[in-house]
């Protein structure tokens, strides 16, 4: 390990400041178009192509090539075609790829960068920041998190059989703090015999479920209502109730209540699914990278109120409700973990 020192220390901190720079600068790219332009275009594409093809200033798009070049973002050819590096067209340029990062990018930048230029008054008096429950987070959350869906299809359910053939029989599903239905929306069209109700306290995200399912046909097996998990007033009615990135939401106060209602709507042997970060307890697995997620999350979170769960607090709070038969598996490596319990 090399030995700590001023010049270690103002290097990290400049690479900190290196990685601001280039996080805003995919962020601008992405507005304005330009990692469409060189996905459509794998060859690549020279300045003035480029800057009559997205309507760009070309001396301005010259800067933003050459600092991408400097962050290996871009690459160019003797006939000063610029183009993505391996890999980056999915990430960056093609928005339907279950690896593109620019909504991530666009989030961090526009939102949660705003939410920390004014967290200070936050952390001074525990008031959570009110720009966490805008619509234009509200929007940003589900592009970001529109692909959860497919860890469910190809990551989970190859994993857990019985899951998967329970709801190709044939069940009552219910997701708690269901967004924009995005996930049962997709679990409603590849699992054409089980009927499906989203419920979530986002009056945004519930009004364009709705225009959704009703856009694409679902209406006879897909329901939405806008509701917290601390209100439910069904009892024994669902096979199986999920809370996918949910349970660290639920506001501190109420989630004890929230989870004891998750277990008396599912029916006798009914099961619940969580996908959640894994958050550490011990100050020592703060450096450990398999938590980087829900670190990182958990700090531009603390200010809308949202207080993650270490596994032991997990258990713990399904164990108080009744749950039994706690098992978890890593996804994504360490990006979540998925629990799943039995009533």
């Amino acid at each position: 390990m090399e030995e700590i020192s001023a010049k270690s220390q103002m290097a990290k901190i400049r690479n900190f400041e290196k990685g601001f720079i280039a996080t805003h600068l995919v962020n601008l790219g992405a507005k304005l178009g330009i990692f469409e332009a060189l996905n459509e275009n794998k060859d690549g594409l020279t300045l003035p192509v480029l800057a009559a093809k997205l309507g760009i200033h070309e001396p301005y798009l010259k800067i933003w090539c050459q600092t991408a070049y400097h962050f290996e973002i871009l690459d160019s050819d003797e006939k000063g075609r610029f183009m993505l590096q391996p890999y980056l067209d999915e990430i960056l340029g093609d928005k339907n790829h279950f690896r593109n990062y620019v909504a991530n990018i666009a989030m961090d930048v526009e939102l949660i960068g705003e939410g920390f230029r004014g967290s200070a008054g936050a952390f001074r008096t525990g008031t959570p920041y009110p720009i966490y429950s805008s619509p234009e987070f509200s929007e940003m959350v589900y592009e970001s998190t529109k692909n959860i869906a497919l860890a469910f299809l190809f990551m989970i359910f190859p994993k857990n059989q019985h899951l998967k053939q329970l709801l190709e029989k044939g069940i009552r599903f219910l997701d708690i703090g269901c967004g924009n239905c995005s996930l049962i929306i997709q679990l409603a069209q590849a699992f054409g015999n089980s009927t499906f109700t989203g419920i979530g306290p986002d009056a945004h995200g519930i009004k364009s479920a709705k225009s959704t399912i009703s856009q694409m046909e679902l209406d006879g097996r897909v329901s939405v209502e806008y509701l917290g998990g601390e209100k439910l007033p069904y009892k024994d009615e669902f096979e199986m109730v999920s809370m996918v990135v949910t349970l660290h939401e639920i506001p501190p106060a109420v989630r004890e209540k929230a989870v004891k209602n998750a277990y008396r709507v599912l029916k006798p042997d009914g099961h619940l699914l969580v996908l959640d970060f894994p958050y550490p307890s011990k100050l020592e697995d703060f450096r450990n990278p398999v938590y980087n997620y829900g670190i990182l999350d958990q700090f531009y979170e603390i200010c809308a109120d949202s207080v993650h769960l270490t596994i032991e607090e997990q258990n713990d709070v399904l164990t108080a409700a009744g749950f039994k038969d706690i098992q978890r598996m890593p996804i994504g490596r360490g990006m979540f973990d998925f629990i799943t319990a039995k009533k």
